[in-house]
């Protein structure tokens, strides 16, 4: 008799706006904040008997918008505490364990949901991530361990198997099908008291997934006696009921009364106003705690104070100061608030100086959140701001501040090393009251600091930021070499690698398409020799395009290759540089409408930065190829070389290839840079003469 038992694999998404939970809370925010806490539970229960336990440390998580994939967490890029995303419409995707074959206690979910984020508002959805696998168990009755000895089972696909033996009896095998099969084979091999070997095997067709064959061998004697199979092969077909709920909380949050929490405070000396901090929770606050530095040069016993735990000597003695701490509680919603309010005679008591505060919210949850805020407080016409992170280069930055009142004196910006005595004045631009200047020929990752400046008087705070590094690419000019099998590679044997190539798959078939040169050079005693070329044995093979990256070749698939494209990399640079040979030969080889047979070869180089969570993954096989288009891409260059270079004495000649930048205010974490004789080898498509030399690759920064 077959049983149904549902079976699925949940965890909630909270995507959560700000609490309204106090009337005098400024809740008109253009965003939504989403706490995505995920927790697998390890209670796994198939019918009523417990098979294992498991930790999902391969939960993968990808939120898309409609502009394509935004946000992606695994076990290696952890989820931050709180996303916060523009009111819109959004899909959340996510997948735990791993999608294999065929692997012992290897379970596999999927699932998908739909949700929006409107401004202010708490809104919630749930993924249903629904078992991918099919399952097998092995059982044996008693009674045929008296009459075969040494048995083992194999269950199998057309694209994975597993024994069972005496060591994995007791496991689950968990099968991923390719394609439109959904046969499950078995194979049961023994050896009989005579000291032969028994085999028996059969197919259990259109099996489902989410669903467990329990497959039971017994002795039947009656068969046996009269010559037929004495292996009775019973199979019970259950789906499986996997219930794993993820919990979802929501950490406190901290936000400014009508003021950006993000953004300094500026008041002039005795002339400030009151300001507030809001602390919300969605359960019992057990902390609120203000400190700040400077509490104990204002007079103050304490450098912080948690209102809600104090003793009210010291709650009365902040209280006196103008420092006030209320805290509400309703039961009824478990919702809770804190509001700190630092009275305006506080801050009209304070002296010119710049005064950092941090509050720290802990909840009955062990939720904890902590913010900074900062109230500058000074005479000056003008204060300095902080900079923006995407306005500093490795060269250049553009300085930010404030006029606070109005002037007839010169604006400018000081700057300097930071350690130096020796300040550079430069002149500000001024436009609605915000003050600006770029510097130019900076240090890269080198520390600056600065000030605003308004006649002869500074602000009277300084900011400070570092310039990017001018990173630069290993092995340019690809001195390095060794083959560590047959794959001849671009990186000293114990070195790092940085740059990958094709040979790994052409070297199957004994040929490497990218290999140390020593006839054109620029620097050092090699250049890297491209060389596209037919690769096989007779008319059996495919024509491979001579080829470097920088990234790594991941495997082969058939004859097909599956790379990874990109290096971490966080600097901008402004151009590619290098030396260059490249004669491109007639094409022979065609497989795209792209370039046709007799047609000349186009070499091609190309450069990206982006910002993606991952190295780009390649896979000829489907045609799965870089784009360069795609939104990740922060700035992108490339060249087309359709034409014999022309070097001097026929050699090496320089080129550069200048990067676009597509955005000004994304930081970059991943380099792209491809070389290839073929443009269209990804096609098999070229010349089996083109050859291109490269060496001495630069990136330059300006």
């Amino acid at each position: 008799m077959k049983r149904y038992i549902k079976t699925y694999f949940t965890y909630g998404v909270l995507l959560l706006g700000l609490l309204s939970a106090c009337k005098e809370e400024d809740m008109s925010l253009g965003e939504g904040a989403v706490q995505l806490n995920v927790k697998v539970s390890d209670n796994v229960t198939v019918v009523s008997r417990a098979i294992d336990n498991h930790t999902y440390a391969t939960l993968q998580t990808r939120i898309y918008s409609s502009k394509g994939l935004i946000r992606y967490y695994d076990a290696q890029t952890p989820m931050p505490e709180t996303l916060n995303l523009a009111s819109g419409q959004y899909h959340v995707f996510a997948i735990a364990g791993d999608s294999v074959p065929a692997a012992f206690n290897t379970p596999y979910f999927t699932g998908s949901a739909d949700f929006s984020v409107r401004s202010g508002e708490l809104t919630s959805a749930n993924v249903t991530c629904s078992i991918a696998n099919t399952l097998a168990t092995v059982a044996f009755s008693t009674e045929l361990a008296e009459v075969v000895t040494d048995y083992k089972v194999k269950i199998f696909t057309t694209n994975g198997e597993l024994y069972f033996t005496e060591a994995t009896l007791d496991s689950v095998g968990y099968f991923m099908f390719k394609g439109t099969d959904r046969s499950l084979g078995w194979s049961f091999e023994g050896k009989k008291s005579d000291g032969k070997t028994y085999t028996q095997s059969g197919i259990v067709e259109n099996v489902s997934p989410a669903t467990k064959y329990a497959f039971t061998f017994n002795y039947n004697a009656n068969n046996a006696a009269t010559g037929g199979t004495f292996i009775d092969v019973k199979v019970d077909e259950t789906t499986v009921d996997y219930d794993h709920n993820a919990i979802i909380t929501q950490r406190p949050q901290i936000v400014g009364d009508k003021f950006n929490i993000g953004q300094p405070l500026y008041f002039e000396t005795n002339s400030g106003s009151e300001t507030a901090v809001w602390i919300n929770a969605a359960t019992r606050l057990t902390q609120a705690v203000l400190s700040c530095d400077k509490f104990t040069t204002l007079g103050l016993s304490a450098s912080s104070i948690d209102f809600l735990s104090a003793e009210e000597s010291l709650i009365g003695e902040f209280e006196t100061k103008g420092i006030v701490g209320k805290h509400t509680y309703q039961e009824d919603k478990d919702l809770s608030n804190v509001k700190i309010t630092l009275t305006e005679a506080f801050i009209n008591s304070l002296p010119s100086d710049e005064y950092t505060f941090t509050v720290k919210a802990v909840d009955a949850s062990e939720k904890e959140s902590v913010a900074t805020f900062t109230i500058v407080v000074s005479d000056a016409i003008v204060v300095t701001e902080e900079p923006v992170r995407a306005s500093i280069w490795a060269t250049k930055a553009t300085l930010v501040g404030s006029l606070v009142k109005a002037t007839s004196e010169p604006l400018s910006f000081q700057y300097r090393k930071k350690g130096e005595n020796q300040w550079i004045s430069v002149p500000a631009n001024l436009s609605d009251s915000k003050l600006s200047a770029e510097l130019t020929s900076l240090e890269p990752g080198t520390t600056y600091e600065y000030q605003a400046v308004a006649g002869t008087q500074a602000s009277v705070k300084t900011a400070s930021f570092t310039t990017e590094e001018a990173t630069a690419l290993p092995n340019s000019s690809f001195e390095d070499w060794h083959t560590p099998d047959k794959a001849m590679v671009i990186y000293a044997q114990g070195g790092e690698m940085f740059w990958d190539s094709g040979n790994h798959g052409s070297a199957t078939l004994n040929k490497n398409v990218t290999t140390p040169d020593e006839t054109y050079k620029q620097d050092g005693k090699y250049s890297a020799k491209l060389q596209s070329q037919f690769v096989g044995l007779g008319i059996i093979g495919k024509f491979a395009a001579g080829n470097l990256f920088a990234g790594q070749y991941v495997g082969t698939d058939g004859t097909d290759g599956i790379l990874d494209f990109g290096r971490p990399f966080t600097s901008r640079p402004a151009k590619l540089k290098g030396y260059i040979k490249y004669t491109p030969g007639t094409v022979d080889y065609s497989s795209t409408d792209e370039l046709a047979k007799g047609a000349t070869d186009i070499g091609n180089i190309y450069i990206a930065i982006g910002d993606w969570e991952a190295p780009v993954r390649i896979t000829t096989k489907d045609k799965n190829l870089f784009d360069k288009n795609d939104e990740k891409i922060i700035a992108y260059g490339e060249w087309n070389i359709t034409t014999t270079t022309q070097g001097s004495d026929g050699g090496l000649t320089e080129f550069e290839i200048p990067l676009d930048y597509r955005s000004l205010d994304r930081i970059p974490t991943y380099i792209v840079i491809v070389a290839s004789a073929s443009k269209y080898g990804d096609y098999f498509t070229g010349s089996s003469s083109s050859t291109m030399w490269l060496d001495d690759l630069k990136l330059v920064y300006e």
